[in-house]
């Protein structure tokens, strides 16, 4: 308590200094940039008269925007560090705690093996993701006939109607120990030894949830690949081919490298999406059986909706969205340097 009181009054301070020099700082500022401001600021009035129906038509969005997003955020952030829960009625009674609600992820509950079974869910997203649909999208795209390529683009869209629960729902019953399609395959096949319950399993449960929608082919992710592969200038095709080049030499030298923006936004999508969805874990174990499909994202919706832990579960939303927040960067950093030094 009296580190949390030494905590507050610091930041207090801090806050006070701040408060106190703003209106200096600002007019400092303000003074050194008069003749700018006045240029730019005329700029602006002319733009926004020319323009004021079409900014009048965005005023709606962006304040849907302001209450409906960024408060929100702004208030989960505060309320992160407190100990607001489902027994506090007001908001007099909520109170600062600091940093004990991110404490409490690295020393109790089960964030920490959470972070272990969401390692295993990016990693292997990743060797999906980056394999079948673009070995998918080469063939498809090296297919003589358009019809042919027609054809097997819709048969490969078709499937994207289908709601993603029902996926979900169907592999459920794929998983089944007693009618399920897999143990069913595997004693016609005389392999009664490896039949099991794939998801109440503590051994094999996050393995199933790995190899659900084999064989991998992401509709998304073909797309893409796809539509970076039609956007190859011919003119590098006939070039490589007057050089007597082979279809392995294509892929690697004029393919890959030109597809690159492409799987380097896969990989940003696919981290976040990883990171943020626990919809399959939910459905069909719940995080079980123990903890062994238990991942940070069902931490934060147990929290929030079953034990009524609003400050922890804020918490934990500020580490998952600065954990987004970090590897886009990265990623994009890297995407940057790539691009520069070609």
């Amino acid at each position: 308590k009296l580190g949390n009181i030494v905590l507050m009054r610091s930041l207090a301070s801090i806050l006070q200094v701040l408060v106190y020099s703003y209106p200096l700082l600002l007019g400092f500022l303000l003074i050194m940039s008069v003749e700018l401001l006045r240029r730019y600021t005329g700029r602006f009035f002319k733009a926004l008269l020319k323009y004021r129906v079409a900014y009048l038509m965005l005023v709606p969005t962006f304040v849907l925007l302001l209450v409906f997003y960024y408060f929100p955020v702004v208030i989960a952030f505060i309320r992160s560090f407190t100990d607001w829960n489902i027994h506090e009625s007001s908001i007099r009674e909520i109170k600062f705690i600091g940093f004990d609600n991110f404490k409490k992820m690295f020393t109790e509950g089960y964030f920490l093996i959470g972070l272990q079974n969401l390692s295993i869910l990016i990693i292997t997203a990743f060797l999906k993701i980056l394999t079948v649909p673009l070995l998918v999208a080469e063939m498809v795209f090296l297919m003589k006939s358009d019809r042919v390529k027609y054809w097997f683009r819709f048969l490969f869209v078709v499937p994207m109607v289908v709601p993603g629960i029902v996926m979900t729902l169907m592999w459920n019953r794929i998983y089944d120990p007693s009618i399920g399609l897999l143990n069913n395959v595997l004693g016609a096949m005389g392999l009664q030894v490896l039949q099991r319950s794939w998801l109440g399993d503590p051994q094999t449960a996050i393995w199933a949830i790995v190899f659900m929608g084999f064989p991998f082919i992401n509709v998304f992710a073909f797309l893409v690949y796809y539509g970076g592969l039609i956007d190859i200038p011919s003119s590098l095709f006939e070039a490589a081919k007057a050089d007597g080049s082979n279809g392995w030499w294509n892929f690697t030298k004029i393919h890959l490298p030109l597809v690159s923006p492409q799987i380097k936004m896969l990989i940003i999508l696919t981290f976040i999406g990883t990171v943020q969805d626990f919809t399959n874990i939910f459905v069909l174990t719940g995080g079980g059986p123990g903890v062994s499909t238990y991942v940070p994202g069902l931490e934060l919706y147990f929290n929030a909706t079953r034990f009524g832990q609003y400050g922890y579960a804020s918490a934990l939303g500020l580490v998952m969205f600065i954990a987004i927040l970090g590897g886009t960067i990265v990623n994009m950093k890297m995407k940057t340097n790539a691009e520069y030094n070609d």
